[in-house]
Formats: C-alpha cells, structure tokens, sequence
C-alpha cells in the first residue's frame, strides 16, 4: 500500500483510521443534546446496551515531555499508514488585549512563514495529502496536522514552522480582514448565533469570560504588529501540549518534536485562566430580540451550571439525558411529538474548565411561541416537582454508558479524552469509573440538582423573533428586555486551514 501515491491512499488511511477501537470506551460530557437522524424509526425507549454494568480499561497513551515543557501524549495505532497531531496552546480569546486579536492570530498563520508563502504552503500540504488548521477558541490555541506516516518528518516540520514563524503578511491581512467583516450582515440574520452570543453576555456578565466576537471596526483596527505582539506574548510553549495518533514510534517521535521546537523557549511566565466570581441569575427574566417578518420564533432557557468533574456533574448528565439529551427526552417527546410545536427540542450541558451552562432550546412556530415556552417551563418543573421513574432513570443511565462505550472508537476520541483529563485536572482514572459512577446516580440525586440548578423563578429566555406578535404572550414568563441584535453581533471569523 505505501507504494501508492500519497493521494490515492490518503482518504482510504484516514477513513479507515476511524473504524472500531474495540473494547475501550469514554465520553468526556454530555455536552450536544442532539440526537442523530430517527427519520422513519420508531422510540421504544429501549437502551442501547445490556442492563449489566460495562466494563471498562481505558487505555492510557504514553507520554513524555521534550525540554522546554511541553507536554506529549501519545497513542500508537500501527493498523494503517496515518497520523494526526495538535499542538494547543494557551492562547485565546480569554487572554487578548484587543477583541479579534487571539482569532486573527491563529487564522494567519498558515497565510505566510519565512519558508513559505501562503499558496506555496497550501502546495506542500497538498502534495503531501496533508492537512494543515489553525483555529483559536476561548482558551487555547490549536495547531493541527494530519497526513501519512511516511510524511511525519514534514508533518512536524511544518507545525513547528506555522507556529514559531508566522510573518503575518500585511495583503494577507488586509484580505482577510475584508472577508471578515464583510460577514456582519449575513451573521445578523443567524438567530441561532445570536442566541449563542446574547447566552454568553447574559451568564457571564461582568466577568472575564464574557467574550464576543469582534464587530467589524474592531476588525478593522487590528495592525499586524497587534498580531505579532500577540504571538510572542502568548505562544509560547508555557502549558502547550502536543496530542499524536497513528503509526508512530514514539522514541523517533521524541527526537523529531524536540529537534524541530528546540528554539521555542518558555516565556517567564505563561498564560492563567482569570479567576472569576461566577454567580448564576436568581431571577427569570426574558431577553427579546426582534426580528420583523420572522416565521420562528428562537427559544432558548437556561442559567450557569457546574465545571466538569464537579460534585454535580455525573446527576446533571443523567438529569439532562432524561430531560432532553436526545429524541427520547422529554422536551422531545412533549413539544414535539405530542404537541407538534417544532422539528425538536433539547437540552444541552456544557461542563469545561469553569462553569458551563445547563440549557435547552427549540425553534418553534410564531403562533405557538407562548404554549411552547409554558411547555419548557412545565417540564423543568416536573422535573423539580417529581422524582423521575426507576424505569426512566434505569433507560437514561444505560443510554448514557452506552454512548460511553461507543464514543471512543478511534485512538483519537481516546486520546482527546484522556487530554481533557490533563486539562481540566481530573484524576487519571476517571475515565475508568465512568460508568460505575453513572450507574450509582439516583432520582433522588436528579431531583436535587433540577432544583439546584433548573431553580423555579431562575431560568433566563432568550426569544428571537417578531416582536409585536410574541411579546405580549411572553411577559407572564418575567419581566422582558429589549436587545439589539446589532449590539451582539461581531465580523466573526473562525478557523483557517489547508
């Protein structure tokens, strides 16, 4: 097979290098709350597994640290000619003096290096079957690189290149700042990311880590010095760490990643995630955005919840599975299937380093936005006001190590895995007393962390959609707050690769 060209193998490598990981398993949160297509099937409500505990070995990737710190784990898997890896640095938004910077920086990197220009970068990957993406988030930065085992001495050598010499070319700048704010207008018409953004001002208000994206002026502003200062202030390999899977030797592997960022020198001090007094709106209130001539109305309920791995954490995954963490919850079964008011309504629980938010959300009719939202509210209720059957708590918890035991059916969900145990400071056998954990949560836990953190009077509600015909039916909800949805929205951005 590696007497083949590197394009006529690559989609077959990678594809294949997604197939089963048998007997391993881990899921880091129930974080989507989608479930995919039913189309043409009918819920019986029957969990996907035995009713008998799984058992679970996570396996546990090597590691090892180069000179300057960082930190590599890695995860061999020689059944095909591939291999992935991502350098992530803390570098985000979270730490940038100027909104777009953190963004900006990442999406410019494969746009120009001393070696390389953008379309002679964009060449080399392409020749190679490689794929080369810079993205940046809230936290960190991520460098990732894909390809063919054969190539992994480019590989490495192009990740350490993007990311130790980036030139930030001004042409390349000024176009890509075009194509960003040229974007303003279409992101308006998003309500979906409108929602998203006006969540994240509304629950993280007054702390650091209400961020938004970066509106167009402030786009424009950015100068390349403001990228490269960014840069030689934040990546630094300070807390990096470098993930790799596939057909690797781990001993080479060292010697190539140490050879390649041996310049790359730790700064006196890296990047901290800003403490933060994180405190949870104790009153129902509506936030309205109006959108004339809308034939939807967006709905979205919620309020802060916990950090992954906190006491709560395990109940809120189950109590959010069974409220509306897939087509079988609640939510679902309630205002769509009997009531008929949307495509689907569902709950989701983000968890990370710092609270995340327990939330639920649908698109429904116009006419019906006022018994939809008294629909939400009388599930969130119910799931406050009664203890959840053993039947139904029995199919959440199996549903729940199920997915567990089918998330992981790559070397890389197993090894993002088992980086987000190093990121978020969980214990090294987490993964491993998963599903005993899960099956230990009992109604009487549900019920309590509904109340904690569902808490009647509490829920926020975001509505976007027609004003004058939606307001009225939603003020016996809680008080409303007109938003402008030109105030939200930003340019935006987003990842940038080859």
């Amino acid at each position: 097979m590696r007497s083949q060209s590197a394009k006529q193998i690559r989609s077959v490598a990678f594809g294949a290098s997604i197939t089963a990981f048998a007997g391993v398993c881990a899921l880091a949160q129930d974080t989507s709350g989608i479930s995919t297509s039913t189309s043409g099937a009918v819920i019986k409500g029957k969990a996907p597994v035995a009713k008998e505990l799984l058992t679970v070995r996570f396996p546990k990737p090597k590691s090892f640290k180069l000179d300057n710190g960082i930190s590599v784990y890695v995860l061999e898997d020689h059944r095909f000619p591939a291999v992935r890896m991502r350098l992530t640095m803390r570098a985000g938004s979270l730490f940038e003096p100027k909104p777009g910077v953190a963004e900006m920086t990442a999406a410019m990197l494969t746009e120009g290096t001393t070696n390389h220009t953008s379309i002679s970068l964009a060449e080399e990957t392409s020749n190679l079957g490689a794929n080369l993406n810079c993205s940046s988030g809230t936290d960190t930065a991520t460098v990732s690189v894909s390809g063919l085992s054969e190539s992994i001495d480019r590989l490495v050598a192009l990740m350490a290149e993007v990311v130790l010499h980036p030139t930030y070319p001004s042409d390349r700048l000024d176009r890509l700042k075009y194509s960003q704010t040229s974007q303003v207008a279409q992101r308006r018409t998003n309500p979906t990311g409108l929602a998203a953004e006006l969540a994240n001002k509304i629950y993280y208000s007054g702390t650091p880590y209400e961020r938004h994206p970066a509106k167009g002026p402030e786009i424009d502003a950015l100068t390349r010095e403001d990228l490269v200062a960014y840069h030689d202030s934040h990546y630094v390999p300070n807390g990096a760490t470098i993930g790799v899977t596939g057909d690797v030797n781990i001993k080479a592997l060292k010697a190539k990643l140490g050879e390649a960022l041996a310049e790359w020198k730790p700064a006196v001090k890296g990047s901290e995630l800003p403490a933060a007094d994180f405190k949870p709106r104790d009153t129902t209130k509506v936030w309205l955005i109006d959108r004339p001539g809308s034939a939807q109305t967006v709905l979205q309920f919620g309020n802060l919840g916990v950090k992954m791995g906190a006491p709560d954490y395990l109940a809120l995954v189950v109590a959010n599975r069974i409220l509306g963490g897939g087509s079988s919850g609640r939510l679902f079964q309630n205002i769509r299937e009997r009531k008929g008011y949307t495509y689907g309504a569902y709950s989701t629980l983000a968890a990370g380093k710092w609270p995340g938010t327990w939330s639920a959300a649908a698109s429904v009719r116009t006419p019906v936005t006022e018994p939809a939202t008294a629909e939400f509210f009388n599930e969130f209720n119910r799931l406050q006001d009664e203890k959840v059957t053993e039947e139904e708590l029995s199919n959440a918890k199996r549903s729940i190590v199920g997915a567990f035991a089918g998330a992981l059916e790559s070397p890389d969900g197993i090894l993002s895995r088992a980086m987000e145990l190093v990121e978020n400071g969980l214990p090294a056998d987490y993964w491993d007393t998963y599903p005993a954990r899960i099956q230990a949560i009992t109604a009487e836990d549900v019920q309590r962390v509904a109340k904690q953190y569902l808490g009647k009077g509490r829920i926020q509600v975001i509505a976007i959609g027609e004003r004058s015909k939606i307001e009225e039916g939603l003020k016996k909800f809680g008080p409303i707050e007109i938003v402008d949805a030109t105030q939200l929205v930003g340019a935006g951005g987003g990842r940038r690769g080859r």
